[in-house]
């Protein structure tokens, strides 16, 4: 049998939701007690900084374990024409925005007010979504039948197991 169990999604779920709150609460300590000798854009850098951190921790993690989870029939999709390289083209270009990020912020943007810095980031997060979109759209409207096709069975699969690893742990 190809299908692989869908086993621990509560837990998992309860680390990533303990991670994300842990970052928040380091997050606001240190803006509140440690960062004094910081000026406004190396702060938005080291919350960046962060958040890459974080990303690539859980990321890490639930890309290991997804990888695991996906049957012969899921690896499928990597062949639709396309695919495999815009899902690393996508990672290596989110990894290098937060890069540039944090490098704009700690050493070129470094005389703005708060609320400049917070313009620039959502302006740049705003073209880079903007990017993605006419990287992806074309694509997945070229190929929309594939990717319905296996987005439905593999969906369907995800949300079961996901919902069977919380009812064992309720019947326990």
């Amino acid at each position: 049998m190809d299908e692989k169990k869908f086993e621990h999604g509560a837990l998992k779920a309860g680390f990533s939701g303990a991670v994300a709150i842990g970052w928040l609460v380091f997050v606001i300590l240190f803006l509140a007690f440690f960062s004094e000798g910081f000026r406004i854009n190396e702060k938005f850098a080291f919350i960046i900084l962060s958040i890459l951190i974080m990303a690539v921790l859980l990321g890490g993690l639930w890309l290991f374990w997804s990888l695991q989870m996906m049957s012969k029939k899921d690896w499928e999709l990597f062949r639709i024409k396309g695919f495999k390289w815009r899902i690393i083209g996508t990672f290596i270009f989110l990894f290098a925005l937060l890069i540039v990020l944090i490098y704009g912020f700690w050493y070129i943007w470094t005389d703005f007010s708060f609320w400049q810095y917070v313009a620039i980031f959502l302006v740049i997060i705003l073209v880079s979504g903007g990017l993605m979109g006419v990287v992806w759209a074309p694509w997945s409207a070229k190929y929309k039948d594939e990717m319905d096709k296996y987005g439905k069975e593999f969906g369907k699969k995800f949300e079961e197991g996901f919902k069977e690893s919380f009812e064992k742990k309720d019947e326990k």
